[in-house]
């Protein structure tokens, strides 16, 4: 849907917005498209982006947002393109919203709409005569940019890059059921179906919008088709009229709409579509299009009794980047450049010679970046899915590795990538060259040859179209399970999953099950939790990018305090089914290095790590971490802003550069783990959260097991005493640290001593 009001957009600018522009004198070369500012606010950094900027003498004068005809001029917009201009180093006195429909125009100083578009000469008065925007205004606008990045609406908290509320996204907010005419969002109950459970489907539309609402649903995988309540292909339900919702601050309605479809046997695979019809006008209506006419948004769950693989709820994962680890062939050594975004030699011998390493610190799993042949040293630039690329060796080395780490009991995962190609693939080439090609339908071109969708905008890299039956058959059938089945892989780490649908992730899980009950299939969702949550029952977790920034607040930034820091914890906890399992690293080859930003403080390194280990959910080691590597320039530039994520990927550090303190202190931290289940999956109770003192002292505990975790993140010595009444600790006359060998006395059920500055215990 979102490439269709792309194109609306482009239409709109072409057709209507920039004739109005030339007509009041703008010139052709004072117009820019696409403009980006990079705004910091403490260690955070944003992107701010205007459709279309008018410039006169070189500085800014026009703002404007570019919206489709189908869409509304919220106050959302308003806001954001308000913020835009007052940002600026030399603020745009004027913005403009439009959707070729109707425009409206601000001027930024006031806030107060005007009539028309001034004319070129005007403008140049109104900049040569314009005052100072004042500090107010300025403020107002970082707010409104700038939301936090706790769970809580706390301000002044800091985090590189993260800009999202981490709030969970509920699928009936406000927001965006009253501006969708037709309103779903996968609003389906319960999350996870089972073949018990019939499921309950809402969905809003507008006002009097329509009189009925169909839901066409098939349970044999094939594409359910039905209109005006007639069914062509599978079964229906008509849905109920519930109530109607007033927006809170606008003068808006919705009707709510509820139905529910019967239960299906276990291994059914539900998709279905939702009309809303208007029998009157006997016009068709399709969630999420919000348009008359389209093809209909298709949406799908599966019945099941859903489970994770047992061998990932433990897991402590060593994440590698291929180039950058160890060098072990050097006849592969070709293109190489040493620098940051170039090849540096490591290939998947290196790290079948280095899997002893590996092991012998305690992990238990190695997630390898892409081995795919492709353009980049990173390996997301794919020309071929198929083939292992040369620069880190061939498929009978990476099966090499896939045997060696198993005989060493290490699961293996690799990073795929089912959303994008390399614009060099032969299939994207084919493509381009001839729109009667079979691969044409395999992208999704706006304007053929060269306006086609992009991941994240970059032209390298166009986005594959998966909805179209070829491009799944593909990838799930030719790519992953021949990964997985063919080659013995373990797992597969899905880059980008938010990019891809829901439906498109019920038919993966369906076959990989299938085929790999046992594999481990997990998400990079960099979404709030609401979002990440759609994925229960369709993969069998993601990467939790919600704690990792409070992580960097609480023990970097002193910005969070341990309170909060717990409230994120619980809240994640609490969020998820049992089964989906939280994936938590403390940094990863897409932000820089815990140590960069903790100025290579590793104390703060080790008191996060010490957390982290300790707390529920697999675990995450980003290669070198543990033996104190980190980098040479952060990965945000502040003049082009752009966010070179390479700078946080240097070659790992071998030999006297390895810290070995700390990669000794990593080492026990694997081996308490894995001895200790407790701490991956017993209970959680804080004893001591004391925001002043920073201190925090918690207990893991189940049936078999206690152990008490102390952590000081002051820099001061701490006096500590904990009542340890109703655990059988209490009965105890000592415990051991198992970090030191310590060990401390149990007086009457109570712990009493001084804990040092940054000090850190994992007694048991």
């Amino acid at each position: 849907m979102w490439k269709k009001k792309l194109k609306q957009r482009k239409r709109v600018r072409e057709k209507y917005l920039l004739p109005k522009l030339y007509k009041l004198g703008y010139q052709i070369d004072q117009i820019k498209f696409d403009q980006k500012q990079l705004v910091t606010k403490g260690r955070r950094k944003i992107h701010i982006t205007a459709d279309v900027v008018v410039y006169i003498e070189g500085k800014a004068a026009i703002v404007i947002a570019v919206r489709s005809g189908a869409e509304e001029l919220t106050d959302h917009i308003k806001v954001q393109t308000l913020s835009y201009a007052r940002l600026l180093e030399n603020p745009a006195p004027i913005i403009i919203l439009t959707n070729g429909l109707e425009e409206e125009i601000y001027n930024i100083y006031q806030e107060q709409e005007l009539t028309f578009i001034p004319k070129q000469e005007k403008l140049c008065r109104l900049i040569e005569n314009k005052g100072q925007l004042s500090d107010d205004l300025r403020k107002e606008a970082l707010d409104n940019v700038f939301t936090s990045i706790s769970l809580w609406d706390v301000t002044k908290h800091k985090s590189a890059y993260y800009t999202k509320s981490m709030r969970p996204y509920e699928s009936n907010s406000k927001g965006d059921a009253f501006n969708n005419s037709l309103f779903h969002n996968f609003n389906y109950k319960p999350n996870i179906v089972t073949a018990n459970d019939s499921v309950s489907i809402r969905v809003s539309s507008y006002r009097n919008l329509v009189d009925k609402i169909y839901v066409y649903y098939t349970s044999d995988g094939s594409l359910p088709q039905g209109k005006k309540g007639q069914v062509e292909t599978g079964d229906k339900i008509e849905l109920s009229y519930k109530y109607t919702e007033a927006a809170p601050k606008e003068s808006k309605m919705i009707d709510w709409w509820e139905g529910k479809i019967p239960a299906h046997s276990n291994g059914k695979r539900i998709r279905y579509i939702i009309e809303g019809y208007d029998s009157q006008g006997q016009q068709s209506y399709y969630a999420e299009n919000g348009a008359e006419i389209g093809e209909a948004q298709r949406f799908s769950y599966l019945v099941q009794d859903f489970k994770a693989p047992d061998w990932a709820k433990n897991a402590i994962v060593y994440q590698i980047m291929i180039d950058r680890f160890c060098d072990g062939n050097p006849s592969n050594n070709y293109d190489l450049s040493y620098e940051a975004t170039g090849y540096q030699g490591g290939d998947l011998q290196g790290i079948i010679n280095k899997l002893n390493y590996i092991k012998s610190l305690g992990a238990t799993v190695v997630w390898l970046s892409p081995v795919y042949e492709g353009e980049g040293y990173h390996g997301y630039h794919i020309t071929n899915f198929l083939k292992v690329d040369p620069h880190f060796g061939d498929e009978e080395v990476l099966q090499t590795l896939i045997d060696e780490a198993h005989k060493l009991d290490l699961k293996v995962i690799l990073d795929f990538v089912p959303n994008h190609t390399s614009h060099q693939h032969p299939f994207f080439l084919t493509a381009q060259g001839d729109d009667e090609s079979p691969y044409y339908d395999w992208y999704n071109f706006f304007e053929w040859p060269n306006d086609y969708e992009k991941f994240c905008g970059v032209p390298q890299l166009p986005t594959l179209n998966t909805d179209n039956k070829e491009v799944r058959h593909s990838i799930i059938y030719e790519q992953a399970l021949h990964w997985l089945c063919d080659y013995g892989a373990d797992g597969l780490r899905l880059d980008y999953a938010y990019g891809l649908s829901h439906d498109f992730w019920t038919e993966f899980r369906k076959v990989i099950k299938s085929n790999k009950e046992d594999a481990y299939i997990f998400g990079e969702v960099w979404e709030s939790p609401g979002k990440i949550k759609k994925f229960e029952g369709e993969l069998d977790g993601c990467l939790d990018f919600s704690l990792v920034w409070s992580f960097r607040e609480l023990f970097i930034y002193g910005s969070k305090q341990v309170s909060e820091f717990i409230s994120d914890l619980n809240y994640l906890n609490n969020y998820y089914d049992s089964e989906f399992i939280i994936n938590r690293f403390l940094d990863n080859h897409d932000m820089d290095r815990f140590l960069w930003e903790a100025n290579g403080d590793k104390e703060k390194l080790k008191l996060a790590a010490t957390c982290q280990f300790t707390l529920a959910g697999a675990q995450y080691i980003y290669y070198g971490t543990e033996v104190g590597l980190s980098q040479q320039e952060p990965c945000s530039d502040d003049n082009t802003g752009r966010i070179v994520f390479d700078n946080s990927r240097d070659f790992m550090l071998w030999g006297d550069e390895q810290d070995k303190e700390l990669y000794d202190f990593y080492q026990r931290l694997c081996t308490i783990r894995n001895e200790n289940d407790v701490l991956a999956i017993g209970q959680r109770k804080d004893l001591v959260i004391d925001d002043e003192a920073q201190v925090w002292v918690y207990i893991k505990y189940n049936e078999q097991s206690e152990i008490l975790v102390f952590l000081n993140l002051s820099a001061k010595k701490r006096k500590i005493n904990v009542d340890l009444s109703g655990f059988d600790k209490a009965n105890k006359k000592q415990v051991i640290d198992l970090l030191t060998a310590t060990e401390y006395q149990i007086v009457n059920g109570r712990l009493q001593f001084q804990l040092k500055p940054h000090q850190k215990l994992i007694l048991a």
